[in-house]
């Protein structure tokens, strides 16, 4: 259970981590310090502890934001939408009649309690839960909702995605079952989740329980004039209806004990179609095999996150489970090396549209290369900003983003209220040691990472899900305490292509298609200035594009931004914010061929640590920019990790290492840095590489003789590996090792065979899933017994020997008079001693009554 908290420290409208609220004395720490103070030059004390210690304190906020006076639950209203209402209303026209469905905040309400556990309200809030359940209707999942019917009504009906809302729902019954009234869970178990519909143009409907339909990866089809098109479903709903249908089947067989709520064994191979689990364990392994079809969306990894904090929490099979917290481990690395305070400017799939590619209005207007101006940290539902920060600022605590107030967001050290974030507050799952300290310790971010998808062979196959992995690109980050370099990606193909019928293109929605970004240099902290939260104070280098097309002329697409190397960009056009232009030392033109900056950690004019709207910024760097025509180089150098080099030293290393450099059109050119790294790269702005018409690559890094933390030499110069590069690196299909060099930890997820996880943590600690790595026992079983926990054993003794060397017996609970049976010396030999944990699930259990 969290550690109750004072709710007079916090306010309610926001997610406050941390606004002094006036005449109240000894409020408690919120957040973490912008910067720690250091115990000695260059060194910086370890905030992990903290953030760890504060976790409750930041998911109180959380919760409080969602579930504060403006609760509601009246009788059925068409009007009602006040924020944190706990019923929103769906009507349909004429396709279907309107439903109340539950909403996010019902998780919020009834977590109230249990952080503020004096307040008659938590009370309240839970009684009104179960009141709304009882005036709630399950409502359609997937991509269609009711009046999508066929060809012709392609566009005309309404969105599904009740499976979203069910992603909240879960954790309500599965964290809160006793707390509900009996009539309550009674119908969230029978109704709201069992009855999900999953409506198919043109195909049978299913639900989110029993089992899988062997098409299951199919959100319908259309015939129009004879002619057949299946209709994939995305990746992002398949994950959140199997994961639905595999939790609800778990909380089903524990009623009724039918075989088809058997998630091990609801499937039917004779007819093509798998069982629950196995599906659940092949889509988490895709994810470890080569990220997400859906990659960086927005803003659907929300709802990916969801499904698999779900699976994390509550899978009763070791396998899901473990298998959901190893892509978690995944996608929290991800998360640390490409951000820097949270903020983000990646290349995504989904959703690409107004104003989530907003551009700079002038670019817009001169239809000049199209540099982006959308939100980093300032997250507003629905907003241009990548979703992910408030998650990660509630899990990690590096909250340093979220510091200044703006017009969007206009308290000091707050966030947006968002009652989905209440998932992430509630959920067991905690960042490794190894990744959490890449996000909180600056000095330990120094990294070179490339990410690299390919097209999934198994797409020719047929296979809808496979389909979806159809794309070839790049991401890749050069990281520093004080700055992160991130390359934009090129276009690729729809996740979800559509048909060319008798009746026109249909399905071709440019938002499916893979969006480039602009190249990008991101400060640390506010070493800037103030303006951090929007991308127009970034330095950026090439254009955002969403122009791929697969047409015969060869053409594949407009832009290719894939110049960046350790400390280094180059790109074709340059973004250049007013910010650069007043550190330029000396000052320069704006039609300057050569800019040298001087943002370094100590203030040249007063030769003291330099200070930002009153607060010392730690972090600082040099730069170099030059340009020659439309081509334009930057090197950037860290002051912060690297204090003893002065300015007048940087410049004239620039100028002697690099006499006489010049920028011509798909030239390969050579630049060498001042940690000593040789950087080979080509621009070029006439499709003379491949296939696209503008872009930058990088050909090659001579890494430097010095220290291997300044020159990078690990990330190598591998680009064809799913990841290859400092922090994150792919051996073998489906395994994955996540390094952090300044701890010398690694972190090893192998999900090569679906059927068997196994994760290695820093420590050296090996869990394994399947196998009878975890058995389960039920003393009041009599049916037929494997060891899981659809068949378990009844006696301890069973379990004893079949479960695995280290593993774990679970036993549900209930009372027993057997006394645990050992090999005697005979049988040693087939029954070796081993090492085993007892848990009881969820207890109590009593052994040994006679």
């Amino acid at each position: 259970m969290p550690k109750p908290q004072n709710i007079q420290f916090f306010y309610s409208d926001f997610i406050d981590f941390g606004s002094p609220i006036p005449f109240l004395p000894n409020q408690p720490i919120k957040h973490l310090p912008p910067y720690p103070t250091p115990t000695s030059p260059g060194v910086l004390p370890d905030l992990m502890p903290l953030a760890n210690a504060l976790f409750d304190v930041r998911a109180a906020a959380v919760v409080l934001s969602s579930a504060g006076p403006n609760v509601t639950v009246e009788p059925p209203d068409p009007l009602l939408s006040a924020p944190g209402a706990l019923l929103e209303r769906k009507v349909y026209g004429d396709k279907a009649p309107p439903i109340w469905v539950l909403t996010p905040s019902c998780l919020a309400a009834m977590a109230y309690l249990d952080y503020f556990p004096d307040q008659q309200r938590g009370i309240e809030l839970r009684s009104k839960v179960s009141q709304a359940i009882m005036e709630a209707n399950p409502g359609w999942c997937g991509s269609f909702g009711p009046g999508t019917d066929g060809a012709f009504s392609l566009g005309d009906g309404y969105e599904g995605n009740y499976d979203m809302n069910e992603m909240h729902l879960l954790p309500l019954i599965y964290r809160y079952y006793d707390e509900l009234t009996a009539p309550a869970r009674d119908k969230l178990l029978m109704e709201l989740l069992n009855l999900g519909r999953i409506h198919r143009p043109d195909d049978l409907d299913s639900f989110t329980s029993g089992y899988t339909p062997n098409d299951w990866s199919r959100a319908g089809y259309v015939s129009p004039a004879g002619f057949h098109y299946d209709i994939p479903e995305t990746e992002n709903h398949d994950l959140m209806i199997l994961t639905a249908r595999y939790l609800v089947n778990q909380l089903l067989y524990q009623r009724l004990h039918d075989n088809v709520h058997d998630n091990r064994r609801n499937g039917d191979p004779g007819n093509g179609r798998s069982d629950c689990m196995e599906l659940l364990l092949l889509l988490l392994q895709n994810m470890l095999r080569d990220d997400f079809a859906e990659y960086n969306a927005k803003t659907y990894q929300e709802e990916t996150r969801y499904a698999l904090l779900n699976l994390s929490d509550f899978a009763y099979d070791s396998e899901v489970r473990l298998a959901a917290r190893m892509v978690l481990d995944y996608i929290s690395a991800r998360m640390a090396v490409s951000s820097s305070d949270l903020r983000r400017l990646v290349p995504f799939r989904r959703r690409n549209e107004e104003p989530k590619n907003h551009l700079l209005s002038a670019d817009i207007a001169s239809k000049d290369y199209g540099f982006m101006d959308v939100q980093l940290s300032a997250f507003l539902a629905g907003g241009s900003a990548d979703p992910m920060a408030p998650y990660f600022a509630l899990l990690a605590g590096n909250t340093r983003a979220f510091e200044v107030g703006e017009a969007s967001r206009p308290w000091q050290w707050g966030i947006n209220p968002h009652p989905e974030y209440a998932i992430q507050a509630l959920s067991d799952y905690r960042l490794p040691p190894s990744i959490h300290d890449l996000f909180v310790n600056d000095l330990h971010r120094r990294f070179f990472q490339r990410l690299h998808r390919f097209v999934d062979p198994r797409a020719a196959n047929g296979d809808h899900l496979e389909q979806q992995r159809n794309c070839d690109n790049m991401e890749i980050y050069a990281g520093s305490p004080s700055y992160l370099i991130s390359a934009g990606g090129r276009p690729a193909t729809w996740v979800i292509p559509g048909h060319d019928t008798p009746l026109g293109r249909k399905g071709f929605q440019d938002q499916n298609i893979g969006v480039a970004v602009p190249t990008s240099f991101m400060p640390t902290g506010m070493t800037s200035g103030s303006g951090i939260a929007q991308s127009s104070n970034l330095i950026q280098f090439s254009h955002f594009s969403d122009l791929w097309d697969n047409s015969p002329t060869g053409f594949d697409g407009e832009t290719e931004n894939y110049g960046v190397a350790p400390d280094f960009a180059c790109g074709y056009k340059v973004h250049i914010p007013q910010w650069v232009w007043d550190s330029a030392d000396p000052p320069v033109a704006h039609d300057a061929i050569n800019i040298f900056v001087n943002r370094g950690s100590i203030d040249p004019l007063t030769q003291q640590p330099r200070q930002i709207n009153g607060r010392t910024e730690l972090a600082g760097f040099y730069l170099f920019i030059h340009r020659d025509g439309d081509f334009a180089l930057m090197e950037a150098f860290d002051t912060w990790l690297r204090p003893d080099v002065s300015f007048s030293e940087f410049k004239a290393h620039v100028l002697n290492a690099n006499p006489g450099i010049s920028l011509l059109n798909n030239k390969e050119t050579d630049y060498t840095t001042y940690n000593g790294n040789q950087v080979s790269f080509v621009i070029w702005n006439n499709d003379d590489q491949d296939h696209h018409r503008f872009g930058s690559r990088i050909t090659r890094i001579i890494y430097g003789p010095g220290d291997p933390k300044y020159t990078l030499i690990d990330a190598g110069n591998d680009a064809d590996s799913f990841l290859y590069g400092t922090v994150l690196v792919s051996p073998a299909s489906g395994v994955i090792q996540i390094k952090n060099a300044a701890l010398g930890a690694t972190i090893t997820l192998d999900m090569s065979n679906p059927l068997y996880p196994k994760r290695t943590s820093e420590s050296g600690e090996t869990e394994e899933a399947g196998g009878n790595h975890e058995v389960w026992v039920d003393f009041a079983w009599t049916g037929p017994f494997e060891g899981d926990f659809y068949r378990p054993f009844n006696t301890l003794t069973d379990a004893a020997l079949r479960v695995a060397e280290g593993g774990t017996i679970k036993i549900m609970n209930g009372v027993s008079n057997e006394k645990l049976v050992l090999p005697v010396p005979p049988l040693l030999i087939l029954n070796p001693p081993k090492r085993f944990t007892v848990r009881a699930v969820p207890g109590p259990v009593t052994l040994g009554r006679q």
